[in-house]
């Protein structure tokens, strides 16, 4: 009997050190509270023994998980700017002191396991917190039209750098991996004036857009124009360059040969002047009575020898 009693004890005691056992998943860390006290490092992920049951309290986490919270208007994410917010949704105020009904969501992933447990009671509601002073803090820099439109990557990029140093000051252990601001709109009221706002800035973008493509087709055909008449000019004077050393190679030698038979050249000269004046007279000359013409210059070149003249009668 009391041999018995003996083995029950000893397998209970046995089994109460078992429960001392635990299995840490691969994505996961363990967080160990030992008589209450917390242990600086957590457990990583593998078989542990620790104290058994009473004596050691584990909070499992998985820091590489993305926890994704929402602050500002409520309602369904994205909605279009002409749909307007519902009646409960917060506004606030912007720069140029207009009021929007703005939507941001942050992702944020569990850096400092120990830190996210204890930092606070409940580290989720002092981000989300930070998360809406952040917001509020953003949109109080810029007008209406950017938060509407082309400003939103701004104000999303400042936001995760304030909540990123608040979540540090604070010391909540949490990486802040992405801030998106979702849905904004204008308060119900003014919505559809906004609407046609958001339109004519959308027409005139898209003028722009095809004033810029005209231009730039014009400035294209110019400078197509411009390079085809500077590619004329620049062939023509190199014709013109060069017909006029043709000219001045001619000139040159036609002056070395008339340096060396100054004689003939006076005599060709004459020649091409009066083959080019007499065809106009249809070689008919009239000169005054008694005048002496000296025709052996317009006579052929290659004329014949001249008949000798008979003898005359002795």
């Amino acid at each position: 009997m009391k041999r018995g009693t003996f083995i029950a004890a000893a397998l209970g005691l046995v089994g109460y050190l078992l429960t001392g056992l635990t299995v840490i998943q691969q994505d996961e860390v363990g967080v160990v509270r030992r008589l209450g006290a917390v242990l600086p490092e957590p457990w990583e992920p593998g078989l542990h023994w620790g104290l058994p049951w009473g004596l050691d309290r584990l909070d499992r986490l998985k820091p590489g998980q993305t926890r994704t919270l929402s602050v500002g208007a409520r309602g369904a994410q994205g909605a279009p700017l002409a749909q307007a917010p519902s009646a409960d949704a917060e506004d606030l105020l912007t720069g140029d002191l207009n009021l929007v009904s703005a939507q941001a969501i942050v992702q944020y992933r569990v850096l400092k396991p120990v830190d996210y447990l204890f930092a606070t009671r409940s580290v989720d509601d002092a981000l989300a917190a930070a998360a809406q002073a952040a917001l509020t803090r953003a949109l109080a820099d810029r007008s209406i039209d950017d938060v509407l439109t082309t400003g939103r990557a701004e104000v999303a990029d400042r936001m995760l750098h304030s909540l990123q140093g608040q979540a540090d000051n604070e010391g909540l252990g949490v990486s802040i991996r992405a801030v998106r601001l979702g849905r904004a709109a204008p308060p119900m009221p003014v919505a559809p004036a906004f609407a046609d706002a958001a339109r004519a800035r959308s027409d005139l973008r898209q003028a722009v857009t095809r004033a810029e493509e005209y231009a730039e087709r014009a400035r294209a055909d110019a400078e197509g124009q411009a390079r085809e008449i500077s590619d004329r000019a620049a062939a023509r004077f190199d014709r013109l360059v060069q017909v006029a050393k043709g000219e001045a190679d001619r000139f040159t030698n036609v002056l070395v040969e008339s340096r060396k038979s100054l004689a003939a050249t006076r005599q060709r000269l004459y020649l091409e002047t009066l083959a080019t004046l007499l065809p106009r007279f249809n070689r008919k000359m009239i000169v005054a009575p008694g005048q002496d013409i000296d025709i052996s210059l317009i006579a052929d070149d290659n004329r014949a020898e001249p008949t000798p003249e008979p003898n005359r009668p002795q």
